[in-house]
C-alpha cells in the first residue's frame, strides 16, 4: 500500500474529522519516530496523553497533538492537521499560542493540505520557532509506507541506505590522497551520480582517518531548497552518529522577490522541515548545549552561502574552527569584486577571515572558469577574479566523472536533443481560432512551440502520422518570463484541441509553478509529475522560468523543454541533468527545442539571424562543454553521411488524420496540401544540420586534436629514452629491434628515429583501431605486428604504466575518430591529423623529408583532370586498357583511394563497367613498398589501411576486385 493509499484509507476507516485526525497522527508519530533525520534530533515522540508527568505538559487539546523530546531534554509541539480545505490562521492560533508557553522549545505543524491562507502564511513567516511539513515530505521519507499499517503502526520498516557505487569509491580514495597533503580540492561530478552522497562518505572517510572524539563539517549550499535536501539525505545515509544544525541568513536564501524573469523559490526557514536559526547567539547556545552531552561523531552545520557572517560571529565567540567546509554548486562561488570592496556572500567561503576551516572541498558538476581575456581586463581595471582554474582559491581536481564518462559507463542514461521545425504556413492555415482568440495572449510563435511541443512528446516523426517509440509521460518546461510560463499552463490543452480539431487522443496536462508559491505546493507539484498514476494516453508538464534547474530529483522525467534562450550555459547544463538520471525503461532523456520557420524560408536562409533560434546554439554550445562526446558528433556532422542518432531535426507540418493515430494503428494520410516547407523538407532538413556545424562546431577541432597526439608523441619519446636507460635489458631488447629494422629497411636508421617511429606507432594505433576496426589488416601489418612486440618488451621494464597514464587521451583519440562513415571523411582526417602531427610534433623530421600532403579536393582535381586529358587527346579513360597507374611515393595513400572513387562514380554513371575496372587494376599497378625513406615513418600502414579501406568501404561494387 503506498502512502497515498494510506492517506485515503484514513477516509474509509475514520468516521469522524476526529477519527481522521487521530489515524493522521499515528503516520505524524511514526514519521518524527524512524525518519533518520528526526530520529537523530529526537529522543522520544509521544502523543499528548503519553507524555510523562515529569514534564509538566497539560493534557487538554490546545492544538498539540504530539510531542517531541529532543537529545538536549527540549521539548518540541507538534500539531497534525488532517485537512483539505485552505489552513487559516484561525486553525493554528491556539497551537500558536501554546509555544508560548514555557514547556515547548519550538513547534512543527504537519498538515495532509499545502494551501496556506495569506494571513496563516504571515503567522509563521514572523515565528522563528515553527517549522511545517507537507504530505510530500512524509511520502518521499526513508519510511516503507507499503509495510505500514494503522492495526499496528508501531512497527515501522525503514528503507535500506544507499550503498557506494564503483566510481564514488573510487572519488573517495583520491579524495583521501589528495587531502594528505593539500587543503583544497575539487570535486568535479555530472548531475545525478550521487555528488550530496559521495561528498558524505568522503567526509565520513576523512573523519575516520583525523580518529578526532567529534569531526566538525560546514557544508555550504546556495538555497535553502538544496539545505534541506542536503539534511536529509546525509542523515538517511550517514553510518556515523550525527549531530546536525541548520543557519540561515535573515533574508531569502536565494533573492528577495520573485520577478517576472526570475524564478527562484523563497523558501522560509519554516519550510526547511528542520529547526533552524539565523542567530550566531542561538549557534554558540546549541553548541554549548551539545558539548554538555556524549558527542556524536560528526558535528555537521548545514548553512547557506549567505549564512557565511553569522557562522563567523559564531566563530568569533567561541565555536570550533571547521575541520572540513564543503562548498556545494561551487560554479556558484567564482565571481569578480573591485579591489577593496567587500567580497560576495558566495565568495566568502574562500577566506578564513570569514569562516576558518582546515580543508576545503569544492563540488559542482558546472566548474565555471574565466577566459584569460577576462582575467587580463580584470588585472587591468583592479578587478579580484574567482575562478575555478585559480588552484590557490580552489586547488586541483582531484577527480572527475564527466557528463560524457558517466553516459558511457551506463551510470547516467543519454540524451537526445529534438529540434522541432513548425511551418508558419500549417499554423496561418490550420490554428485560426487559436490566433485570433484576444483573450489568450498568444502570438503564432507561441502557437508554433505549443504544436512543436505536442508533436515532440508523441514522438511524431517529419511529416507523418508515425510515431518512433512511446510517448513521453513527463517534461519540465522552461519558459522566459512567469507570464509567459502562465499562459502556457493555461492554453497548452486549447492550441492541442484547435490543431487536432478534437479533443480526444494523446492529452498533454500543464501546471504552472513558480518562487511564489510556499515549499510544499512546489513539492506537491513535483510529486504530481513524478507520480505513476498518470492516465495512458496522456503526459505531465511542470512549466516554469528557472528555479526547477538545480536540486530536482525526478528520476523518471523524460524530458526538458526549451521555449525561448536561456542567459546561463550552467542552468542549461544543470537542466539537462534532470533527465539524465537512470531509471527502469527509461532509455533515452530528450531535450525539446520547438522553432518556428517562417513561411518562405529557403534552405539558404533557414535559421540566419533570428534571435528566437538563438536557444539552439545556446543548448548546443552548453552540451559541447560539458561532454566530449557531444562535441565530437557535432564535429563529425560535416564529415558523415549519415545523420546523428543523438541530435534529430524533426519537421512539423498539419496535424494527423486520426487524432489516436499513435494507437499502433497507421493509416495512409489524406494529403489535403503540402507546403513548401514540406516539399523541400530534405533540403531545409540539411541546411539545419549545416547551420548546426556552422553555429557550434569547432573549425579548428582537428588541428586542436592534432596538437594533442604531439604533445602525447613527446611524452612517448621521453618516456621510451628514460626506460632504455633505467634499464639494461630493455636496452637489449630494442637494439635487436634495431637491428632488425636496418637489416629489413635502411641501414642508415638509427636509435632516435626507431624511437620516433614507435612513439607515432603508440599514438595512432588507437586512431587505427577507431578509423579502421572493422579490418584485421591493421593488426596483421607486418611493421605494426613487429613494433607491437617491442613494445610489449619495453613494458616489463615499467613503460606500461607510463601508457596506463595515457588511457583517458586514448579513450579521446577513440572517441573523436570512431563513427565515421565514409572513407573521403577517414580521408581528410588522416591527412589533416598526420599533417599537423608531424609539422608540430616532429618539426625536424618533417623538414628534413619534406613532409606535404595534398588536400582531399586537390587530389580529387588532379584525378579528373588527367581523366579528361586521356580523354581528350588519347581517346582513353583512366579504366582503359594499358593505362598504369603508379604512386611510388605513396604516403597516405590519398590519390589512390580517391582514383577508385572517381572510377566508381564513371561505372555509377555508366562511362565504365566493373569488367573495365577488373582489366586494368591490380595491387601491382599501384603498390610500391620499396622506398625506404618513407618506411622509418608511420606511413605505409596509413597507405595500406586508408586503400583497403577504399577497396572494402561499404556497399561499395569495387569489393570483389581484390578478394
Amino acid at each position: 500500500m503506498t502512502f497515498d493509499n494510506l492517506v485515503h484509507r484514513i477516509n474509509e476507516l475514520a468516521e469522524t474529522q476526529r477519527d481522521r485526525g487521530t489515524y493522521f497522527e499515528y503516520l505524524a508519530r511514526a514519521y518524527f519516530q524512524n525518519e533518520p533525520t528526526y530520529q537523530n534530533e529526537f529522543k522520544n515522540v509521544w502523543m499528548l496523553a503519553d507524555v510523562p508527568e515529569e514534564f509538566g505538559v497539560p493534557k487538554v487539546d490546545l492544538g498539540v497533538d504530539l510531542v517531541a523530546e529532543k537529545f538536549t531534554g527540549e521539548l518540541v509541539a507538534i500539531q497534525a492537521k488532517f485537512y483539505k480545505h485552505t489552513i487559516q490562521k484561525s486553525n493554528i492560533d491556539s497551537f500558536l499560542g501554546e509555544l508560548g508557553k514555557d514547556y515547548y522549545e519550538s513547534g512543527i505543524i504537519v498538515a495532509s493540505t499545502d494551501r496556506w491562507g495569506k494571513n496563516a502564511e504571515k503567522a509563521l513567516a514572523d515565528r522563528s520557532d515553527v517549522i511545517r511539513i507537507g504530505l510530500s515530505d512524509l511520502r518521499n521519507s526513508q519510511i516503507d509506507w507499503t509495510k505500514f499499517s494503522f492495526e499496528s503502526p508501531e512497527v515501522v520498516t525503514v528503507k535500506a541506505k544507499k550503498g557506494l557505487r564503483y566510481y564514488q569509491k573510487n572519488a573517495i580514495d583520491s579524495a583521501l590522497k589528495h587531502f594528505r597533503k593539500n587543503d583544497r580540492g575539487q570535486l568535479i561530478m555530472a548531475p545525478g551520480t550521487g555528488k550530496t552522497f559521495t561528498s558524505l562518505k568522503i567526509a565520513e572517510a576523512m573523519a575516520r582517518e583525523a580518529s578526532k572524539e567529534q569531526y566538525t563539517i560546514l557544508y555550504l549550499v546556495p538555497s535553502i531548497q538544496l539545505l534541506t535536501q542536503t539534511l536529509r539525505g546525509w542523515n538517511n545515509d550517514t553510518e556515523m552518529t550525527m549531530s546536525s544544525m541548520a543557519v540561515t541568513s535573515d533574508r531569502n536564501a536565494s533573492r528577495g522577490s520573485v520577478k517576472q524573469d526570475e524564478s527562484n523559490i523563497t523558501i522560509k526557514a519554516s519550510d526547511i522541515g528542520y529547526p533552524a536559526t539565523t542567530s550566531s547567539k542561538k549557534v554558540i547556545e546549541n553548541y554549548l548545549e551539545l558539548m554538555t552531552r556524549p558527542k556524536k561523531e560528526l558535528l555537521v552545520v548545514f548553512g547557506t552561502y549567505q549564512s557565511i557572517d553569522v557562522l563567523g560571529e559564531a566563530q568569533k565567540d567561541g565555536f570550533p574552527e571547521f575541520d572540513l567546509i564543503i562548498a556545494d554548486e561551487a560554479h556558484r562561488t567564482t565571481g569578480a569584486k573591485a579591489l577593496g570592496d567587500e567580497a560576495s556572500a558566495f565568495t566568502k567561503v574562500h577566506s578564513d577571515l570569514n569562516v576558518k576551516g582546515t580543508k576545503r572541498l569544492y563540488q559542482t558538476a558546472t566548474p565555471k572558469l574565466y577566459g584569460t581575456d577576462a582575467k587580463k581586463k580584470a588585472e587591468e581595471n583592479s578587478i579580484i577574479i574567482s575562478s575555478m582554474d585559480d588552484e590557490s582559491l580552489y586547488g586541483s581536481v582531484f577527480y572527475r566523472l564527466g557528463f560524457g564518462d558517466a553516459i558511457s559507463h551506463d551510470i547516467l542514461t543519454d540524451y537526445k536533443l529534438m529540434v522541432l521545425a513548425v511551418d508558419e504556413t500549417v499554423v496561418q492555415k490550420d490554428m485560426q481560432k487559436s490566433l485570433a482568440d484576444s483573450e489568450n495572449g498568444l502570438n503564432i510563435d507561441d502557437v508554433g512551440r505549443i504544436i512543436g511541443v505536442w508533436n515532440g512528446m508523441i514522438k511524431r516523426e517529419s511529416f507523418s502520422d508515425k510515431v518512433s517509440g512511446e510517448p513521453m509521460k513527463r517534461a519540465i518546461a522552461f519558459s522566459r518570463t512567469i507570464e509567459d510560463s502562465k499562459r502556457l499552463s493555461q492554453q497548452f490543452e486549447n492550441v492541442v484541441n484547435d490543431y487536432l480539431n478534437s479533443d480526444e487522443g494523446y492529452s498533454v496536462n500543464v501546471r504552472h509553478v513558480d518562487g511564489s508559491m510556499n515549499a510544499l505546493e512546489k513539492n506537491e507539484a513535483l510529486d504530481w509529475l513524478a507520480s505513476d498514476d498518470i492516465p495512458e494516453d496522456s503526459a505531465r508538464i511542470l512549466s516554469n522560468v528557472r528555479f526547477l534547474t538545480e536540486g530536482i530529483d525526478v528520476p523518471n522525467l523524460d524530458a526538458i523543454i526549451f521555449l525561448s534562450p536561456r542567459k546561463s550555459q550552467v542552468d542549461i547544463v544543470q537542466a539537462v541533468g534532470r533527465i539524465i538520471r537512470k531509471f527502469e525503461g527509461k532509455d533515452y532523456g530528450y531535450i525539446i527545442l520547438p522553432i518556428v520557420v517562417p513561411e518562405g524560408a529557403t534552405p539558404e536562409s533557414i535559421l540566419d539571424n533570428n534571435k528566437t533560434y538563438d536557444v539552439i546554439w545556446q543548448v548546443l554550445n552548453a552540451l559541447r562543454s560539458v561532454d566530449e562526446r557531444f562535441e565530437a558528433t557535432i564535429n563529425k556532422l560535416e564529415l558523415n553521411k549519415q545523420k546523428p542518432k543523438n541530435i534529430q531535426v524533426i519537421g512539423v507540418g498539419a496535424a494527423p488524420d486520426d487524432p489516436n493515430f499513435n494507437d499502433g494503428y497507421v493509416k495512409e494520410p489524406t494529403v489535403a496540401y503540402q507546403t513548401e516547407l514540406e516539399l523541400d523538407w530534405e533540403a531545409v532538413e540539411g541546411a539545419i544540420y549545416g547551420k548546426i556545424v556552422q553555429k557550434v562546431g569547432d573549425r579548428r577541432y582537428l588541428e586542436d586534436w592534432s596538437k594533442d597526439v604531439a604533445d602525447i608523441a613527446r611524452r612517448h619519446i621521453q618516456g621510451i629514452e628514460f626506460t632504455l636507460e633505467q634499464n639494461p635489458d630493455s636496452k637489449y631488447a630494442f637494439e635487436k629491434f634495431l637491428q632488425s629494422l636496418q637489416h629489413n629497411i635502411n641501414e642508415s636508421i638509427d636509435q632516435s628515429q626507431a624511437i620516433e617511429m614507435l612513439a607515432q606507432h603508440l599514438i595512432t594505433l588507437p586512431i587505427f583501431d577507431a578509423l579502421f576496426g572493422e579490418y584485421s589488416f591493421v593488426k596483421n601489418n607486418p611493421v605494426s605486428s613487429a613494433m607491437e612486440q617491442i613494445v610489449e618488451e619495453l613494458s616489463q621494464f615499467g613503460f606500461e604504466k607510463e601508457q596506463k597514464e595515457l588511457q583517458p587521451f586514448y579513450d579521446s583519440v577513440r572517441l573523436r575518430a570512431e563513427g565515421i562513415d565514409n572513407a573521403q571523411a577517414k580521408q581528410k582526417i588522416i591527412i589533416t591529423l598526420y599533417d599537423k602531427f608531424f609539422s608540430t610534433g616532429f618539426k625536424s623530421t618533417t623538414e628534413r623529408l619534406g613532409i606535404v600532403f595534398t588536400p582531399v579536393e586537390v587530389v580529387d582535381f588532379i584525378v579528373k583532370s588527367v581523366d579528361v586529358v586521356l580523354r581528350k587527346h588519347f581517346s582513353k579513360t583512366l579504366a582503359s586498357e594499358n593505362v598504369h597507374i603508379l604512386d611510388p611515393f605513396t604516403g597516405t595513400g590519398t590519390f589512390i583511394t580517391r582514383t577508385l572513387h572517381y572510377l566508381k562514380s564513371l561505372m555509377d554513371s555508366g562511362e565504365i563497367t566493373f569488367d573495365d575496372i577488373l582489366i586494368s587494376w591490380s595491387p601491382s599497378c599501384f603498390l610500391n613498398n620499396s622506398i625506404p625513406v618513407f618506411l622509418v615513418l608511420r606511413q605505409p600502414i596509413w597507405k595500406h589501411t586508408t586503400i583497403w579501406e577504399s577497396i572494402f568501404e561499404r556497399n561499395s561494387i569495387l569489393r570483389p576486385v581484390f578478394m
